[in-house]
C-alpha cells in the first residue's frame, strides 16, 4: 500500500518572512499542460537571473531557499542550487507530493480515456447516420467530460499545486529553524501561480515581499551584422505582496452599533479590510480621517475609502461634510454616504417608479404629482429627489402620535438642508390619506415597518391611473393589495404596485456598485444623487438578450 503524505497547511511556529522571487519561466508539470503548437520556451535560468539572485541573497541573508521542482528529478543537478550552496544557504526543492501527483494524474487519465472513447463512438455514429437522439446525448456527454477535464486540470494547477508548494516552503523553514525566533526565506516561484502562493502564505500569517527583475538588452554588432556582445541591464523590483496596497474601508457610523449589513456589503464589494468606528461625531471624524490618510501616503490614500452611515440623517450628513472637508489634494479619496441605507433605498424607489411608468405608457416621473408617506430618512430623501426632478411633492406623516407642527419642522429642515420646497401634511386618518392619494399620480410609502398606510377603501375611490411604490417588507404591506414581490402588478384597473423586494433588490445592487465604484476610483463623493444615477444605469442594462434556460438530452 502506497502511503500518501497529507496536505495540511499550518501556521509557522515562529515569525517568518518569505521573499517570493518571480522566475523567468514556469516550472511546469508536463501532464498538466496543453500542447502549444510550435511554441519554444526557454527553460534555463539566464546569467542575469543568477546574478540577480546572488545579489538578493547577499542583501537579504536568508536562512533557507526553495524552488519549485516541476518535472525535474530531485536527484538531478539543479542550476539554481549552484547559486545558493556557495553562499551556504540551505536549498530545497518543493512541489506537489509524488504520490498525490500520481493519484491526481490517474484521475485525469481516466477522464481523458472516457472522452477519447466517447468521441470515437460519436464519430462512428455520425459516419453511419445514427439516431439523432444518440448523437445529441453523446455530444453533450463529451462536452461534460471535456469541461470536467479542463476544470480538474485547472484546479490542480491553481489550487492544489500551490498549496503543496506552500507546505514545502513552511516545512523547509521548520528544518532550518533550530532555536531561531525569526526566519527569512527566499522562494523561486513560477509566474503562473505566484498570486496563489502569495495569498496562501499571507493567510497563514507569513510576511511576504515580492522580488522580480526587469531586463533591457543592448546588442553590439560587427560590420557584417553579427552580434559581438550583448549587455543585459537588470533592474531589480522589490515590493510588497501583489504589488498594491490593500483596500481599506473605514466605516464611520453615528449609531452605537455598526451595521453588520453594511460591513458585509463592503467586504463583498472587494475591500480587503473594513474597520468600523461607532458613535462618531464630527470632531471624532476629523481625527480618524487625518490619521487614516496621512498614514498611507499619497499613493496609498487612493486605496482608502470612508463610508458614513447611521439612522440619524442630520448627524450622518454633518459627519460626512467634515470627512469631505478634512481631505485635500493629494490626500484625497472616496467617500460613500448612505444613512442606514436611506440614500440607496430612496434612489431605488424613484428609479423603479420611473421604469414602471414607462412600462405602462404613463409618461415621465418628472413633473408628476407625488406623495411620500413617512418622514424618516428614506421618506425625506425620496421627497428631496422628487422635488429636484420637478415633481409637485407632498411629504405626509401617518403616525397619529406626531403632529402638524412636527411635519412643518421636517419641511423646514428639507428646505434649509437641501434647498428644495415640499408640502407637508399630517395624515393620521383615512380621510387625510385619501385626500393626498386622490391628488397624486405616484404614491411612495416609507412609513414604519409593519404599518399599513393605504387600505383598499382608499384605492377603490381612485378614478385615475396611480402607481404605488411600497418599501415595507414586514407584513402587512404598506399598501393593501401590493405584495413584496410585485413589480408593476396591476392590482386594479389602472392601479399599479411595486413591492418591497422589487425595490430592495435594486437597492442592494446600487449600494454594492457604489462601494465598488468608490473602491476602484479612489476619489469622489457618493451620495443620493449618485445613487439615483447608478440605479437608473443598473435598470437600463438589466435586460437579458437570452434568458437562462436548461436543455436535457437523453438516449
Amino acid at each position: 500500500m502506497i502511503e500518501m503524505e497529507v496536505l495540511e497547511l499550518k501556521k509557522p511556529s515562529r515569525k517568518l518572512t518569505v521573499m517570493v522571487v518571480e522566475k523567468e519561466y514556469d516550472e511546469t508539470i508536463r501532464e498538466l499542460e496543453v500542447a502549444r503548437n510550435g511554441e519554444v520556451e526557454l527553460r534555463t535560468p539566464s546569467p542575469a537571473f543568477k546574478e540577480f539572485l546572488k545579489k538578493l541573497v547577499s542583501s537579504a541573508k536568508p536562512d533557507f531557499a526553495t524552488e519549485e521542482l516541476g518535472d525535474r528529478s530531485p536527484e538531478g543537478k539543479l542550476e539554481l542550487a549552484g547559486v545558493f550552496e556557495p553562499l551556504k544557504v540551505p536549498f530545497f526543492t518543493v512541489d506537489i507530493d509524488e504520490n498525490a501527483k500520481n493519484y491526481l494524474l490517474h484521475e485525469l487519465d481516466t477522464l481523458k480515456e472516457k472522452l477519447k472513447e466517447t468521441l470515437k463512438i460519436l464519430n462512428e455514429l455520425k459516419e453511419k447516420g445514427g439516431r439523432e437522439a444518440d448523437i445529441d446525448y453523446l455530444t453533450v456527454y463529451a462536452g461534460y467530460l471535456n469541461d470536467e477535464l479542463r476544470e480538474s486540470t485547472e484546479r490542480i494547477k491553481q489550487e492544489i499545486r500551490p498549496a503543496w508548494i506552500v507546505k514545502g516552503i513552511l516545512d523547509s523553514a521548520e528544518k532550518v529553524a533550530g532555536s531561531k525566533k525569526e526566519l527569512v526565506g527566499v522562494h523561486i516561484c513560477s509566474p503562473t501561480h505566484i498570486d496563489e502562493v502569495v495569498k496562501l502564505l499571507e493567510a497563514l500569517g507569513v510576511r511576504v515581499e515580492m522580488a522580480s527583475m526587469k531586463k533591457e538588452y543592448v546588442i553590439e554588432e560587427a560590420a557584417g551584422g553579427n552580434p559581438t556582445s550583448i549587455k543585459v541591464k537588470v533592474k531589480p523590483v522589490v515590493k510588497g505582496a501583489v504589488g498594491k496596497f490593500p483596500y481599506i474601508l473605514f466605516f464611520l457610523t453615528t449609531d452605537e452599533i455598526a451595521s453588520p449589513f453594511d460591513i458585509c456589503m463592503a467586504y463583498d464589494a472587494g475591500f480587503d479590510t473594513v474597520k468600523p468606528y461607532e458613535a462618531v461625531t464630527p470632531e471624532k471624524a476629523k481625527v480618524i480621517v487625518q490619521d487614516a490618510i496621512f498614514s498611507r501616503g499619497t499613493k496609498g490614500v487612493k486605496y482608502t475609502c470612508f463610508f458614513v452611515s447611521g439612522k440619524d440623517i442630520d448627524k450622518v450628513e454633518d459627519v460626512a461634510e467634515v470627512v469631505k472637508k478634512t481631505m485635500f489634494k493629494p490626500f484625497k479619496t472616496s467617500v460613500v454616504v448612505d444613512p442606514k441605507g436611506a440614500y440607496t433605498t430612496a434612489a431605488a424607489m424613484i428609479a423603479k417608479a420611473e421604469e414602471g411608468l414607462q412600462k405602462v405608457n404613463l409618461g415621465e416621473l418628472a413633473g408628476k404629482s407625488c406623495a411620500v408617506f413617512g418622514t424618516g430618512p428614506v421618506g425625506i430623501i425620496a421627497a428631496v429627489l422628487l422635488s429636484k426632478l420637478g415633481c409637485d411633492t407632498v411629504i405626509a406623516e401617518p403616525f397619529e402620535k406626531l403632529s402638524q407642527a412636527y411635519v412643518d419642522s421636517v419641511v423646514n429642515r428639507i428646505k434649509e438642508r437641501y434647498g428644495v420646497n415640499v408640502k407637508g401634511v399630517f395624515a393620521p386618518t383615512k380621510i387625510e390619506r385619501a385626500n393626498i392619494v386622490q391628488n397624486a399620480d405616484v404614491v411612495f410609502t416609507a412609513a414604519a415597518a409593519g404599518v399599513r398606510v393605504i387600505d383598499v377603501s382608499i384605492i377603490e375611490k381612485l378614478r385615475k391611473s396611480t402607481l404605488f411604490v411600497d418599501i415595507n417588507a414586514v407584513p402587512p404591506s404598506g399598501v393593501e393589495g401590493v405584495e413584496s414581490k410585485d413589480d408593476m402588478k396591476e392590482i386594479r384597473q389602472g392601479i399599479y404596485g411595486i413591492g418591497s423586494l422589487a425595490v430592495g433588490d435594486l437597492k442592494y445592487k446600487v449600494e454594492m456598485e457604489m462601494l465598488q465604484d468608490a473602491r476602484v476610483s479612489g476619489d469622489g463623493f457618493y451620495e443620493y444623487s449618485y445613487a439615483l444615477e447608478k440605479a437608473r444605469e443598473i435598470l437600463k442594462r438589466k435586460v437579458e438578450l437570452v434568458p437562462a434556460f436548461t436543455i436535457t438530452v437523453s438516449r
